[in-house]
């Protein structure tokens, strides 16, 4: 009934937008038309700042304003920015909209039965929180002198690399596993709030939320069951930020888009789907089986497309895909 997907390195390459990859794009559009739900559960947080979050996704919607939906079929395309924190949906015309939190039909408002979800936490808990989280991380960028800053959002903490440097795996790693242990020995100061400390691959991040509860509000307010949902990404290590999601629905491991697009033409081959997969990939040229060393390599031909890949030089240079900053096309991009 709903897919859920991770963001970057699952949908569209780490640090870029979902900018050119017909065959995933047609995919997702072929599911819409076919009753299923979608929903983006990403870390990016830009609060309700949409046309952000629209531009992660440009791609997506033109292909999706291109071969036309209904607009109860484009109303089940959901983004949920933050972790959690930042609901969304797809309108009649392509663009993405914030789904109202409170009041009758809030999504807000018809989840806090959930122990966990936003509506429950109060303002002390989340300065508390962040506070934790950003001086482990302002420590951890001072003792490992890392080419890095620390920045602040409302409901996040974030480790980012200095322009044109990069970070090394190890220390991001070494980073999350710091702050993870200070925010379990102080746990009691913010009330136990649920949050995700992670390795993002550039970067180090410490969100208030995370994808157990994103999952299981939509699951909720959707009137969906765990056994209804399948939740794709590529972090699920206990330093990744899909790790959560295993708790609340079942998952799949993927390492590219190339993979995430794969499982999905799987999905409408099984599930008998019309299709407006491009002939160039019928269905019905897919194996009935496959191992998934095999899938790996036909998956990652199709992320090597430069159709796919290329993309990050123009998006980047867009709009700083960390802090939301957008930038003039002369100015370099903060990666």
């Amino acid at each position: 009934k709903i897919i859920t997907f991770d963001g970057d390195q699952t949908l569209y390459s780490d640090g870029s937008n979902f900018e050119s990859n017909p065959s995933l794009a047609s995919s997702l559009h072929s599911l819409l038309k076919n009753g299923i739900t979608l929903a983006v559960v990403t870390a990016a947080g830009y609060e309700y700042s949409t046309s952000k979050y629209a531009l992660r996704l440009t791609g997506l919607l033109k292909y999706f304003k291109e071969k036309g939906l209904e607009e109860e079929e484009a109303g089940r395309f959901y983004m949920f920015g933050g972790e959690c924190n930042y609901l969304m949906r797809m309108n009649g015309e392509y663009e993405l909209e914030a789904v109202k939190e409170s009041g009758p039909g809030g999504w807000i408002t018809s989840t806090k039965h959930l122990p966990d979800t936003p509506g429950n936490w109060s303002p002390t808990s989340i300065t508390s929180l962040l506070s934790v989280a950003h001086t482990s991380l302002t420590s951890s960028l001072s003792d490992m002198k890392l080419p890095a800053r620390v920045i602040l959002k409302k409901r996040a903490v974030g480790l980012i690399p200095l322009p044109s440097k990069t970070l090394p795996r190890e220390c991001l790693d070494e980073c999350v596993l710091r702050v993870q242990s200070a925010l379990h020995e102080k746990a009691g100061e913010f009330e136990n709030l649920p949050y995700c400390a992670f390795n993002g691959g550039t970067d180090a991040w410490v969100d208030v939320g995370n994808k157990r509860v994103g999952v299981e509000i939509l699951q909720a307010y959707l009137g969906l069951l765990p056994t209804q949902c399948l939740h794709i990404g590529d972090q699920f290590l206990n330093t990744g930020n899909d790790y959560a999601a295993r708790t609340c629905s079942p998952c799949a491991w993927i390492t590219c888009p190339g993979e995430t697009g794969y499982i999905l033409k799987k999905i409408l081959q099984i599930g008998g789907a019309t299709t407006t997969i491009s002939p160039t990939t019928p269905l019905a040229s897919l194996p009935k089986s496959i191992s998934l060393g095999d899938m790996a390599r036909r998956a990652s031909v199709e992320q090597c497309d430069p159709s796919v890949t290329s993309d990050r030089s123009r998006t980047a240079a867009v709009m700083d895909v960390y802090t939301g900053e957008i930038l003039p096309p002369s100015k370099k991009p903060k990666t």
